[in-house]
């Protein structure tokens, strides 16, 4: 079921992957830091397919094709309700050229929903691996099941958790939070316990439109990856590292101006993430969207990164403030479309992916500064707490019930309530959870680094501590989320890998929290719910030649 990696794939410059490299469990590592390039053998799928945003009657195809001569080629795709993809259901051709960095993605329409499909793709005579996908279910649902995932750092260990998700038959789809790769160069991002078995190419900091083809090309050469990609359809957005660490719309924290104008960049980095994921291209350029799973569940993406995102509050910014009325995560026509979403939804859960942590992580006092609180997390919607204060206000005047947030971004689990004022006991019971407005889950890191082991105990305990509604915390354990969504709860459940620092599928249940119809608040729950694996089989496995 999985992809086989291939023996012929050069990184040329300082490093060579070739038939004498190593490989561990069946996967090939670079020995040593790639130059700017890389040498891909044409004429072939080299990065295998994925598929992505699936709707009841459609869903985008996703791979690239390098032809042996440069210039335009025509791929033919397909799609099927078999695996030995004889029983074709829609076909067609698209053209690719260097103008698109020969990717191919195609919207293929006119399918039934809830159905597993298969799909390849064909140019000059090469095939290209076999890939699984399912459209959306519509009407009256009993059930979605979801895996959640974020920010994979490539450098900072192997991608275990998407070979583990790559080989679980029980999710409908793979909600990527972002952070699916990141912008820094070689050795420029905390330490590198594998710096020579998962350097990066290029190997500086990624910043024209070619950097930032070539660092997604890299992660897409990844097995795990690749082999996640196969089997399931993914919904994503990006967050900051798709393009520069704290990035808001006008502006970087890793963006200085001897790299250029900030616009171009954003707009490079942009324009390689429609490129290279299989996400729905639109005219705005935009990645907010609604993904409605029947009468059971609206899955509205958001961007909180990028749209229209206001400069977060800093030392070096004092007249900025996370109270000021004015100030926007969103921006106002994102806001203005949310709150429409929310108030038109007919679906009896509302579900919110997007990228920053939402419930209040306050701390110490400094309210002529704050406005009642100071936070660690600033780049959060902590530093926008006008923004969430409309928010939660609407849910709370209009009587919207059963909203889950899921979020990536900090390398942590967490668990909480969602209130206007957590810390007044007045307004928020800590023992029960009245007052409580709408639920938070916040899914682990698939590789990216969290807290030190020093003070990650320590450090959630002081925060659920001083944190009435975070009933759940844990800050450096690697892993994922599975979301499951019935009639009667939503529940969360975090699966931990056992080690990031070899090739794995090792893993453990951990804690699972859920929301019950209409409480809008969190409990405990001891095991994880059972489930029926799909019937479809597996892709097959694929091998290069």
């Amino acid at each position: 079921m999985s992809v086989s990696r291939r023996g012929f794939i050069k990184r040329t410059g300082q490093g060579f992957l070739g038939v004498g490299a190593a490989v561990s469990g069946g996967r090939a590592m670079a020995m040593s830091m790639p130059g700017t390039e890389l040498e891909i053998n044409p004429g072939a799928f080299n990065y295998g397919v994925a598929s992505g945003d699936p709707l009841q009657d459609r869903v985008i195809l996703w791979t690239h094709f390098k032809p042996t001569v440069e210039g335009p080629v025509d791929v033919e795709w397909r799609i099927s309700t078999d695996p030995s993809m004889n029983r074709v259901v829609n076909q067609g051709t698209f053209r690719t050229d260097a103008q698109r960095d020969y990717t191919v993605k195609v919207d293929a329409d006119g399918l039934s929903p809830g159905v597993v499909y298969y799909y390849q793709f064909s140019a000059l005579g090469k095939d290209s691996s076999i890939g699984r996908t399912r459209t959306v279910p519509e009407g009256d649902l009993d059930r979605a099941r979801l895996a959640i995932v974020s920010c994979s750092s490539y450098p900072h260990g192997y991608f275990n958790v998407y070979r583990i998700l790559a080989e679980r038959n029980d999710i409908d789809a793979i909600v990527h939070l972002g952070d699916y790769l990141y912008e820094y160069g070689q050795d420029e991002y905390s330490e590198l316990l594998l710096r020579d078995q998962r350097s990066v190419a290029p190997s500086h900091e990624i910043v024209t439109l070619t950097d930032y083809r070539l660092r997604h090309a890299y992660y897409k050469l990844d097995d795990d990856l690749m082999a996640v990609h196969q089997q399931h359809p993914f919904i994503t957005v990006w967050d900051d590292h798709e393009f520069a660490n704290d990035t808001w719309t006008d502006g970087a924290e890793n963006h200085n101006k001897q790299e250029g104008e900030w616009q171009a960049r954003k707009a490079a980095a942009k324009q390689a993430y429609f490129e290279w994921m299989p996400i729905r291209d639109n005219e705005a350029g935009s990645v907010y969207r609604t993904i409605r799973y029947g009468n059971l569940m609206d899955l509205i993406m958001l961007d909180t990164r990028v749209e229209g995102r206001e400069e977060q509050p800093s030392g070096a910014n004092k007249h900025i403030t996370a109270a000021d009325p004015s100030r926007t995560l969103l921006g106002y026509e994102q806001e203005a479309w949310l709150s429409n979403q929310l108030s038109s939804s007919t679906a009896q859960w509302k579900v919110l992916g997007q990228q920053v942590m939402m419930a209040q992580r306050y701390f110490i006092e400094l309210p002529d500064y704050f406005g009642g609180g100071a936070s660690f997390w600033l780049d959060s919607w902590d530093g926008y707490a006008a923004n969430r204060a409309r928010f939660l206000q609407q849910l709370k005047e209009q009587g919207i019930n059963n909203v889950v947030v899921l979020t990536g971004d900090v390398h942590s689990s967490f668990a909480s309530d969602l209130s206007d004022d957590p810390y007044d006991p007045d307004n928020y019971d800590r023992t029960d959870g009245e007052g409580s407005l709408a639920v938070e889950f916040v899914c682990p890191s698939v590789t990216s680094p969290g807290f030190p082991p020093v003070i990650a105990e320590s450090g959630a305990a002081t925060i659920m501590g001083a944190s009435p509604h975070i009933k759940y915390a844990e800050l450096r354990q690697h892993g994922y989320m599975i979301l499951d969504v019935n009639k009667q709860r939503a529940q969360a459940e975090w699966y931990y890998v056992n080690q990031v620092l070899y090739p794995s599928t090792a893993q453990k249940f951990a804690v699972a929290y859920a929301s019950s119809d209409g409480e809008n608040r969190v409990r405990r729950v001891n095991e994880p719910c059972q489930y029926e694996a799909l019937k479809a089989a597996f892709a097959p496995s694929f091998s290069l030649t």
